[in-house]
C-alpha cells in the first residue's frame, strides 16, 4: 500500500486511537500519541471491554441493520489489514486479543417467570446460542428463577491490559505517546497548551467525547453529544465471562469485575451521585445476590454519541483533519475498523463504509 502521509499525530489514547497507532506504525508511519488521561482515566479503560454485536444490537430501532454493521465492525479483528506486513514491527492487535476474546463465554440471562422473548429475537438476527446449563448457573452466582442462553461470538476483553499492551507495542515499534492538553489544531500540527507545537503530516481526532473540546477547529465535532456512564469495580469473581440481562451486566476477568452501566444521555460531567451507586447496587443483587458489594467501587465515564447513534469516521471537510469518534459504547467493536477505514483514506481510497460513517452527514 502506498500513501501519501507518512507521520500521524494522533489526539486520544483510548482503545481507538492505539488500535489506529498500532495499525499506523506496522505499517510505517511515525506515529505521535497525544492525551491527557492515563489509562484508567478514558472511557476505554473504566469500560468493560464487550465486543458484543448480537447483544448491542437486540434493542436497536433495526436490530437486522444493527447486527450487520457490528459483525461486519468486529470482523475486522481479524482483518489482514490490520496484521503487520513481512516487513513490520511485530503481531498487530488482533493476534494479541483474539485468544482472550474468544475464551470468554457471553449469557443473556432473563426471568424465567416473565414474558421475556429475546432468546427468539436473538435467534433471528442470525445469532449462535446454547441454553444455560444448571452449573454455568450456579458458577457465576446468578440468582434463581433465571432461564438464560450463551451468545457465541460475543466477545470480551480486559480494557486496562488491552490498552496498556496497544500501547507497548505501538511505542516499542518507534511510536511515542505524549501526555498533554490541546489549546489548537489544523489537519497537519497540534499547539499543546504548555505552548509546544507537534507537526505531522496528517492529525486525527480519536478522544471519545474529548473530541468535542475541538469543535470550533474542527467543526464536525459539533454534532457530538455525551452519555454518562456509572459503573461498579468489583474484585475478581472466580469466573470468566460477561452475564448481560435488560437490566445490566456483569463482567467478570481474572483481573476484576465490572458490573453496570448507567446511559444517561446529554450528562457531561462526572460527578458520582450516591443514589445512583445505591441503585446499581440494588439491579446487581437482584441479578446476584450473594455479590459482595461491599467493596464496589464507583466510576464514571463519557461516551460520545452522535445523532443518528452510529460513528463518526472520516474526514472533516472545513479543517481537513481526520476523526474517527461517537463510538457511545462500541468503541471495542468499532476500534479495528475506525483504523482500517482511516487507513485506507489515507492511502487516497474510497472504502465502501465510507458514506455511513461519513463525519459531514450531520
Amino acid at each position: 500500500m502506498t500513501h501519501s502521509a507518512k507521520s500521524l499525530i494522533v489526539i486520544g489514547g483510548g482503545i481507538v486511537g492505539l488500535t489506529l497507532a498500532v495499525a499506523s506504525t506496522v505499517r510505517g508511519y511515525q506515529v505521535t500519541v497525544v492525551t491527557c488521561d492515563t489509562d484508567e482515566h478514558t472511557a476505554s479503560g473504566v469500560a468493560a471491554g464487550m465486543v458484543a454485536p448480537a447483544l448491542e444490537a437486540l434493542n436497536d430501532a433495526d436490530p437486522a441493520e444493527s447486527f450487520r454493521r457490528l459483525r461486519l465492525a468486529q470482523a475486522c479483528w481479524h482483518d489482514s489489514a490490520l496484521r503487520p506486513s513481512s516487513t513490520g514491527f511485530g503481531p498487530a492487535p488482533v493476534d494479541l486479543a483474539l485468544p482472550v476474546l474468544t475464551s470468554a463465554p457471553t449469557w443473556f440471562v432473563w426471568p424465567e417467570s416473565g414474558t421475556e422473548s429475546s432468546g427468539d429475537r436473538l435467534r433471528a438476527l442470525g445469532a449462535e446460542l446454547a441454553a444455560m446449563t444448571a452449573v454455568e448457573q450456579r458458577q457465576t452466582g446468578l440468582a434463581p428463577g433465571m432461564a438464560g442462553v450463551r451468545v457465541f461470538g460475543d466477545w470480551v476483553m480486559p480494557s486496562l491490559w488491552m490498552l496498556k499492551t496497544l500501547r507497548d507495542l505501538m511505542t516499542g515499534a518507534g511510536g511515542r505517546v505524549v501526555a498533554g492538553q490541546i489549546q489548537g489544531l489544523d489537519a497537519k500540527s497540534v499547539r499543546l497548551r504548555d505552548g509546544g507545537w507537534l507537526r505531522a503530516d496528517q492529525v486525527v481526532v480519536t478522544a471519545g467525547y474529548g473530541s468535542h473540546d475541538l469543535r470550533r477547529q474542527v467543526p464536525c465535532l459539533k454534532a457530538l453529544a455525551p452519555i454518562r456512564g456509572v459503573l461498579l469495580d468489583l474484585p475478581p469473581q472466580g469466573w470468566i465471562g460477561v452475564i448481560r440481562s435488560s437490566s445490566g451486566y456483569l463482567a467478570s476477568l481474572s483481573a476484576g469485575a465490572r458490573f453496570g452501566a448507567t446511559m444517561e444521555s446529554g450528562r457531561d460531567d462526572l460527578r458520582i451521585e450516591p443514589d445512583v451507586v445505591e441503585a446499581l447496587k440494588a439491579r446487581a443483587h437482584v441479578l446476584f445476590p450473594h455479590l459482595d458489594l461491599d467493596a464496589a467501587r464507583p466510576l464514571v465515564a463519557l461516551r460520545a454519541s452522535s445523532p443518528d447513534t452510529w460513528p463518526m469516521i472520516g474526514r472533516d471537510t472545513e479543517s481537513g483533519v481526520y476523526v474517527a469518534t461517537a463510538m457511545r459504547r462500541n468503541g471495542y467493536i468499532f476500534a479495528p475498523l475506525a483504523a482500517s477505514l482511516i487507513l485506507e483514506m489515507l492511502a487516497g481510497e474510497t472504502p465502501a463504509e465510507a458514506q455511513l460513517y461519513d463525519p459531514n452527514r450531520f
